[in-house]
């Protein structure tokens, strides 16, 4: 048997203290916290954490270890200043994780991975030397679409220090970034940008830009690209130039129309911006019930419920009393719903100010959980996702070969009943925020799909990958010209190996130092425990001392 308790419609929560996630951004100088990612950084199939911190102190590194994170000491790489966008990319085709991170009042830092987490600072050697200045948002994409991952560094830029955005195209052969900014036409102007996303906004096979601008004296931008690393500045006739303090750029296609959608957030009333599907967008956030009148900052679309269509999660400060963070479940018309509002948010326990969250799948369950970091000195915080429905996903993994080995980039089709989803891969999207490199694709009901079509970001690639090729409720390995290369189960694994109750919602406990046991623990079995200690479950509920309750025990395969 499954023993959790639901209550009040929480299906999130709150793991940070159990997972060993101890620590807070800081102070932020200007405003904003700090970025965080949710990539599996050492490669070894658990989505790690990465977070900023305050000026002075040392990114925060969290490995995962299946039952908990480990905090990286001493870290990786030492960065002291004020750590804003956070990525992990493979940026020289070698398969493995080098290391990019932007500050504020600093400079930025291209950290190259030795293929055995030993890092070293490569910035000035790659092209990239720079002074100090406020920036918020790096973007890793191939725009030119030859196999190599081009940068787009994106300032808070104001005229009387110089600053604008740059775009570097990466040359191989040099084994250098050059910059291509003014023949890109892609500097912004002296406009304060604080977050940026690559999608293929027209559906003609390459990435675009989109540039959300804080004050609303700095419009937002949309940069068609027209290929050869020239772009157009179509915000105006596109529509998609709102004058707001913009601080997002959430990117999916929410309902599902087959284009993809922009989510801004404000300082008041957030934008939606629906793609029409002529170069045009139209603002639908009061339609779409998505306006959110508070101090927003990330807002980001994942499949919670694996229902088939992308809800949206927003984190905010709150100026006044209290308010819990958003999140909307998508209706599956057009619209959204905030059904936890009234319980205070996720899990009840989210009303603390944010400004930074990403989505991973920590557990390997096939369902995205949720990573925050808070204002000051309010700890982050790791959201478990125990949405118990019974729909089923697709979970993938993407290797590009001719593309750029993370496929950043990649557009995917998930074709069903003779309808298509899309989908598009990013290093960067949101505010901050870099989401896992795998990608769950929410099913529902369904038991299978047709196919995946994957258009690889480089030239003409393009894989089709019929349905009995997937592997449904498991991860599905795809590298580019050999399609599925391997299937496999994702259950937790513990590093201790440990037998553990699966799934009480607050913890997993080992049967060797929490719960005691008269009974042969096998697995698939139902055992009888004894707890020799008060067990939290939940908000509200609890195991005494001493008390019996009954569990399915689930072990590892290794």
């Amino acid at each position: 048997m499954y023993f959790g308790l639901t209550l009040m419609g929480q299906e999130f929560y709150p793991q940070e203290s159990n997972l060993g996630v101890l620590g807070a951004f800081g102070l932020t100088e200007f405003g904003g916290g700090g970025g965080i990612s949710f990539v599996d950084f050492n490669q070894d199939g658990l989505d790690d954490l990465t977070f900023g911190s305050e000026a002075g102190e040392e990114i925060f590194f969290y490995e995962n270890k299946g039952d908990h994170f480990k905090l990286v000491s001493p870290p990786y790489v030492s960065v002291l200043e004020e750590s804003k966008q956070l990525v992990w990319v493979d940026y020289d085709k070698d398969d493995d994780q080098d290391f990019f991170v932007t500050t504020f009042n600093g400079e930025n830092y291209l950290f190259e991975n030795d293929g055995n987490m030993n890092f070293v600072d490569v910035t000035d050697a790659r092209g990239l030397a720079n002074t100090e200045a406020d920036t918020y948002s790096a973007n890793f994409g191939d725009l030119d679409k030859d196999g190599w991952l081009d940068l787009y560094i994106a300032r808070y830029g104001e005229e009387i220090i110089g600053d604008t955005n740059s775009l570097y195209k990466y040359s191989p052969h040099a084994n250098k970034y050059i910059n291509i900014t003014l023949p890109s036409s892609t500097n912004n102007g002296f406009r304060e940008t604080l977050a940026t996303a690559f999608f293929d906004f027209d559906l003609d096979g390459d990435l675009d830009i989109y540039v959300a601008n804080d004050r609303s004296i700095f419009e937002n931008s949309l940069y068609m690209n027209l290929g050869n690393m020239v772009f157009v500045d179509v915000s105006v006739p596109s529509m998609s130039n709102g004058a707001i303090d913009a601080m997002n750029a959430g990117v999916s296609d929410y309902d599902n129309d087959g284009y993809f959608d922009i989510y801004v957030t404000n300082t008041n009333t957030s934008l939606m911006y629906h793609n029409n599907g002529d170069n045009t967008f139209t603002d639908q956030a009061t339609m779409s019930n998505t306006e959110l009148n508070r101090y927003s900052w990330c807002g980001t679309f994942f499949d919670y419920d694996n229902d088939e269509d992308d809800d949206l999660y927003v984190s905010s400060v709150s100026l006044g009393p209290a308010v819990p963070n958003a999140f909307f479940v998508n209706q599956a018309d057009g619209t959204f719903s905030e059904p936890l509002y009234y319980s205070n948010g996720l899990g009840g326990m989210d009303t603390l100010d944010a400004f930074t969250n990403v989505v991973g799948d920590f557990n390997n369950d096939g369902r995205y959980d949720l990573a925050v970091s808070r204002d000051s000195d309010l700890d982050f915080t790791v959201f478990s996702n125990n949405d118990e429905n019974g729909n089923n996903f697709i979970k993938v993994k993407l290797k590009g070969t001719n593309s750029n080995t993370d496929a950043y980039g990649a557009l995917i089709e998930v074709w069903n009943n003779n309808a298509k989803r899309i989908f598009q891969k990013h290093s960067t999207v949101g505010y901050q925020s870099q989401h896992s490199n795998d990608m769950i694709f929410g099913i529902g009901s369904n038991t299978s799909v047709d196919s995946l079509v994957i258009f690889w970001p480089y030239q003409n690639d393009k894989s089709v990958i019929i349905g009995s090729d997937l592997l449904i409720n498991g991860t599905n390995e795809i590298v580019e010209g050999s399609g599925v290369v391997d299937s496999y189960l994702t259950p937790l694994c513990l590093e201790n190996h440990n037998v553990a109750v699966n799934p009480i919602p607050s913890h997993n406990y080992g049967a060797e130092n929490i719960l005691d046991s008269s009974s042969l623990i096998l697995d698939g079995s139902n055992v009888l425990f004894q707890a020799v200690d008060i067990i939290e479950l939940d908000i509200g509920f609890e195991v005494e001392e001493g008390a019996e309750f009954e569990a399915e025990i689930n072990v590892c395969g290794n």
